[in-house]
């Protein structure tokens, strides 16, 4: 009678199959997932510059105006990856989106971002090879 089933051979050649596949797949998902974040958090900041130029077109001042009429705008916190801080002043701000530790991006190659009310563009903390116009998605 003929025995029907795997051998330990055939086995073991699916198993490393599969781990070849695995070790070649897990780097692609996770920097796309952090590729994916990066562009999430460039969109927000330039979001929130917005918001920050349409406060300072009624208010005259990117820092919240005492008086009368009191008005102040609250900046996002970020995401669950990054935090969002601002500096704010009468005619300038800058925001920065630090990442936030223990997440996927907190050890990211672009780090943090920062973005001026002049426009300007750059990264807190990047390391290997990448660039500003890379990591702001441009």
């Amino acid at each position: 009678m003929a025995e029907r089933g795997f051998t330990l051979i055939e086995l073991l050649i699916t198993v490393a199959i599969i781990a070849i596949l695995a070790g070649v797949a897990y780097p692609t998902y996770t920097e796309h997932t952090r590729k994916i974040r990066r562009s999430e958090i460039a969109a927000l900041l330039v979001e929130e510059a917005h918001k920050l130029e349409r406060f300072y077109s009624r208010a005259g001042q990117y820092s919240d105006a005492i008086g009368p009429p009191v008005r102040k705008h609250e900046v996002s916190q970020g995401s669950d990856f990054y935090a969002i801080d601002v500096e704010r002043s009468e005619q300038t701000f800058v925001l920065k989106a630090m990442p936030v530790g223990g997440t996927l991006m907190s050890g990211d190659k672009c780090g943090g971002f920062v973005l001026e009310n002049t426009g300007r563009r750059d990264n807190v903390g990047m390391s290997g090879d990448a660039s500003v116009r890379g990591c702001w998605g441009r």
